[in-house]
């Protein structure tokens, strides 16, 4: 896929991408279903349609599609072993953590309604035991086999090499991570640690609450027993050690991943691959049969694939407004249905740098301004495993080689198009609002791209802070702006303070507020509106690694109570809150800039 990269123009499509002209079959994105409304708020449901769940009914309030539509593992190997799974897309593996002592850590009250659990029931030693693994025998368990693309490079078999699913309960998945072994271990543990647990937890609760699709935690639970993991020490040198051993359950509409369809691609395995994407369309897209009951399956695979495309494009678009960085955007990390999966290497902008990536495995390909650039990748990857899927379907329904070719072309343009327009037109208007402007033309998306250039290359020996700045730009008043001097809000950002900035960076700081607060002006918008959309586009609260390693090193040593008062403060990120630490809306500590783990981390 060739895309061209700049500081503020993170895609734009060139004459190395297949053709982007419409066609008649299928809707332009604008006309399709939002995918924000279909992801963002993809766990929010009337409370008529969530039945009360206990523990104890589990069993019976189950209702596992996945089991009924997918083939199971049938080889008759243990379940434990790691191995190749051919011809099957589960295999049925129960958790096999030790949790000697079991400890609940923290849950979220919103995603435990969500499943029908009470908090009295999140409370229960019963509840405590299940999500520490020691799951009923009646509870069906399973494991599911996916591949990986590497920046679209192949790399074989991966798979659920230490998540579990439990059951799908109210229409969501519910998965025990760090639940033990499976054949997707690699010889690997199967465990999770207390530290990555509760990164997970808190980040994506962050996500959902900052507006983003992501997949939603339910709880962390200590296991009382120790893992062998290598980790920095706090000289910053990567050591093996026991860390306190955990269990997260985190809950999502489907785990299905890019992967799982590369994988049954690759190994030639057609009609697990078709079986996968007819679940998929009941499951994550049921919408596209009721839009049009009478379509062929073909049609119906395209519409999925190009939502697909949509989705992931305004994915992509707001972990540019928020300034989140994936780290590890390897296939099997991409969600079919377009939330942020698996937390591991993240971060969020600090320092701003468009190169930076938090994985140290990442490299530029990963990078926070390229991570439209990596999401058009594994979609292409994506494309020639449903190029397969259509043309084979195509003859079933006995289209003529034309109308296969053309199903073909409306796919692969999903890339093209559809993920190109849709991520412009999301992130511009992410930008629109992040400057507060009325209208988004040549001269805004100029100022834009300006700025970029500033706050990476023009903002003194240290940088600006990326979310200090939006942020504080928008608390500026449209009489007095900037202070009179057009700094305000860059010396608010400063990391280490303005006053060492050389004088060019200055007065290119000046130039750029002149034309800005220019542009502010004759748009003659009232500035209680433009601050507010502002506002609410721009967080003053994001989940910094260092806040992060405050809190799980607390819950290390017994006490949840930083955990707890984290997740309270992210469940309002663009709120003032005159109660909580001060340090939380500021730039990132001396101590903690380029500490490994936080600044970095394997």
């Amino acid at each position: 896929v060739g895309l061209a990269h700049t500081a503020g123009a993170y895609l734009r499509p060139c004459s190395a991408l297949p053709c982007s002209a419409a066609t008649s079959m299928i809707p332009p994105p604008s006309a399709a279903r939002s995918a924000s409304s279909v992801t963002a708020h993809g766990l929010r449901r009337t409370l008529a349609t969530i039945s009360a769940v206990a523990i104890g009914d589990w069993p019976s309030a189950v209702d596992n599609s996945l089991l009924r539509e997918l083939v199971p593992d049938e080889s008759g190997k243990p379940p434990q072993l790691s191995r190749e799974v051919r011809g099957a897309h589960y295999v049925s593996v129960r958790p096999s953590v030790p949790a000697p002592a079991p400890r609940l850590v923290a849950y979220s009250s919103e995603v435990a309604s969500s499943l029908g659990l009470s908090a009295e029931t999140c409370e229960s030693d019963e509840f405590l035991q299940f999500f520490a693994g020691k799951v009923p025998e009646a509870v069906p368990c399973w494991a599911t086999s996916y591949g990986a693309s590497f920046a679209g490079r192949y790399g074989g078999q991966r798979g659920d090499g230490r998540a579990i699913s439990v059951g799908q309960v109210n229409g969501l998945e519910v998965q025990l991570k760090g639940a033990g072994t499976t054949p997707f271990s690699r010889r690997f543990d199967g465990r999770a640690v207390l530290r990555s647990s509760v990164r997970e937890f808190l980040a994506s609760e962050a996500m959902h609450h900052l507006g983003v699709p992501t997949t939603r935690a339910l709880a962390v639970v200590a296991s009382g027993d120790t893992v062998q993991r290598a980790w920095y020490d706090s000289q910053g040198r990567e050591r093996v050690g026991l860390e306190p051993g955990a269990v997260g359950a985190r809950v999502a509409p489907s785990f299905l991943r890019f992967g799982q369809f590369e994988l049954f691609y690759q190994r030639d395995e057609p009609a697990l691959l078709r079986a996968l994407a007819v679940h998929a369309l009941g499951r994550d897209f049921a919408h596209l049969r009721l839009q049009e009951p009478e379509a062929p399956l073909s049609r119906l695979l395209v519409l999925l694939f190009r939502e697909v495309c949509e989705r992931q494009a305004r994915l992509v678009a707001e972990w540019l407004r928020v300034g989140y960085c994936q780290g590890n955007m390897n296939s099997d990390n991409s969600a079919l249905c377009g939330v942020t999966l698996d937390y591991g290497p993240f971060g969020f902008l600090e320092r701003f740098d468009p190169m930076h990536c938090p994985w140290v495995g990442g490299g530029a390909e990963y990078s926070f301004g390229r991570q439209p650039q990596a999401a058009a990748i594994n979609l292409s990857i994506l494309s020639e495993a449903w190029a397969d899927l259509l043309r084979a379907v195509a003859t079933e329904e006995g289209l003529t080689r034309a109308e296969a070719d053309e199903a073909v072309q409306q796919t692969r343009e999903g890339v093209s198009s559809v993920f190109v327009d849709a991520f412009h037109a999301t992130h511009d208007e992410h930008n629109r609002r992040k400057l507060g402007l009325v209208s988004w033309d040549d001269d805004a998306a100029e100022l834009w791209t300006s700025l970029f250039g500033l706050m990476a290359t023009r903002s003194g020996p240290q940088g600006i802070d990326f979310t200090v700045f939006f942020r504080s730009l928008g608390d500026l008043t449209n009489d007095l702006p900037d202070g009179g001097d057009g700094l305000a809000a860059a010396r608010a950002a400063a990391i280490g303070g303005a006053a060492e900035w050389p004088q060019e960076h200055l007065e290119a700081w000046r130039e750029w507020a002149a034309r800005y607060w220019g542009r502010v002006g004759a748009e003659a918008r009232p500035d209680g509106e433009r601050r507010r959309e502002m506002a609410a586009a721009n967080p003053k609260y994001i989940l910094r690694n260092w806040m992060l390693a405050e809190a799980y090193e607390a819950a290390e040593r017994g006490d949840s109570s930083a955990v707890h008062a984290l997740h309270a403060l992210l469940r309002s990120p663009y709120e003032e809150q005159e109660s909580a630490d001060p340090r939380y809306a500021q730039p990132t500590p001396d101590w903690a800039r380029g500490r490994p783990g936080l600044a970095f981390m394997s």
